[in-house]
């Protein structure tokens, strides 16, 4: 009558249950029991009948299946054969050819971990893990490293680890799979992690692909997935997403400011666009997009500055001023015209007087602030009356004639220039009573 039957977990045989997790959706569960059952179809067994004639057919074949072994020969025209060695479209990966052992010997890698955090279930429908530690062996030496991890079947049935290892940034400069990422492509990626549009892409055989392209946002990795990899469910939460909105998913483009409902009353509004690292839809978080478009914009800040210190004709830029030291007339007229400018009364960080050269280095495009006269370094060797006291001072440098002196050097000091200060040096090191 379609009441569940319910047993003991203690007594009950683990294969004979539906097993649910914590989170996961009922009909993920059913369809990963069922793959997980379809592998032994000895538990059960697949009937169909014409459905113009199941009121009839259908019924009649309810009850004699009732009793399948006395009625074996009546239901055998209705028997839909099972073969597990069939190729399908979709199947999930084989757990039991895992070499698990090979894969914590050679990669730290724990099956309990794994299956504990979800990710093993992830990995066996072809998705990846979070980001994890795992210890490979290079140079004889085990090293730790994250990386994302998912699993891969080869030709001959075994089943291999495939690392994802952390990039700086994501490579966009070389071609992917055949395709030529243009500056449109690259902004793209770079805003929102995802291409946008439908791109073909070099397959094993040399055919070409339509896939979706995106970036794994936590290795910087390019991913695709293949247009006829993609399922959109009609729904999100109690949300329902019409014929249109579907078709503008499915070639890749955003739709933005979508409201969300979802079963537990909240709503909100997000963007919803492909996604080829989680092989869906997914809402582009906002996180991300503010943190690339941060980046950019911080790059164009920097790139300004460079550029600040010429005009658009490359030449030099007036500046009145080093940090608090003013320039005279005559010392902004030097530095326009290329020349040093010294400034004898400057200041260092702990508040004593020194002596310091500003010149434009053409090379590096922006002044260059010494306490050696760049004019004399290729002549005469230079007084470095100020280089001491900057280097021990400003730039955290010791100096073994002064390396005990608690006061900041002054100008030309290499020496403790006191009969207290020579006390400090010769003080004599020991445990702290």
């Amino acid at each position: 009558d379609g009441t569940p039957q319910v047993a003991e977990m203690k007594s009950a045989k683990l294969s004979d249950l539906v097993k649910f997790t914590k989170g996961q959706n009922p009909v993920e569960a059913f369809i990963s029991n069922f793959i997980r059952q379809a592998k032994n179809p000895s538990l059960f067994g697949f009937f169909k009948v014409d459905a113009a004639n199941f009121d009839t057919e259908g019924q009649g074949l309810g009850a004699l299946l009732q009793s399948p072994e006395t009625n074996k020969e009546l239901i055998a025209p209705y028997k839909v054969e099972v073969d597990v060695n069939s190729q399908s479209k979709y199947h999930a990966i084989d757990e039991s050819k895992i070499d698990w052992d090979a894969f914590k010997n050679n990669w730290g890698v724990d099956r309990e971990q794994l299956e504990k955090s979800g990710d093993l279930e992830k990995m066996l429908n072809f998705g990846k893990s979070g980001l994890l530690k795992i210890q490979p062996t290079l140079a004889g030496e085990k090293v730790e490293i994250d990386a994302r991890l998912s699993l891969r079947t080869d030709p001959n049935g075994s089943v291999k680890l495939v690392p994802h290892f952390i990039h700086l940034e994501p490579n966009l400069e070389r071609e992917y799979r055949g395709h030529q990422f243009t500056a449109e492509d690259k902004n793209q990626l770079l805003k929102t992690g995802n291409l946008g549009r439908i791109v073909e892409l070099n397959g094993k055989d040399g055919k070409k692909i339509p896939s979706y392209v995106s970036l794994d946002r936590l290795t910087n990795e390019i991913v695709s997935l293949p247009v006829d990899r993609l399922h959109i469910k009609g729904n999100i939460g109690k949300t329902v997403l019409t014929k249109e909105e579907i078709e503008i998913l499915k070639s890749g483009q955003p739709i933005i400011g979508k409201e969300i409902n979802t079963r537990d009353g909240k709503t909100f509004k997000t963007t919803l666009q492909v996604n080829a690292d989680s092989r869906g839809v997914e809402f582009v978080p906002k996180a991300w997009q503010n943190h690339k478009e941060g980046e950019q914009q911080q790059q164009q800040q920097k790139s300004q500055q460079r550029n600040s210190w010429t005009d658009e004709n490359g030449n030099i830029r007036p500046i009145s001023k080093w940090k608090d030291n003013q320039f005279t007339d005559q010392q902004k007229k030097d530095y326009v015209e290329g020349k040093t400018v010294v400034l004898e009364n400057a200041v260092d960080k702990k508040g004593q007087s020194c002596t310091l050269y500003i010149k434009f280095d053409p090379a590096k495009q922006r002044p260059i602030c010494s306490t050696e006269n760049p004019d004399l370094k290729q002549t005469v060797a230079p007084s470095n009356e100020s280089a001491t006291q900057v280097a021990v001072n400003n730039e955290g440098k010791s100096n073994e004639a002064t390396n005990k002196v608690k006061e900041p050097l002054q100008q030309a000091q290499v020496v403790p220039k006191n009969e207290e200060q020579q006390t400090q040096q010769r003080k004599p090191k020991g445990p702290k009573m």
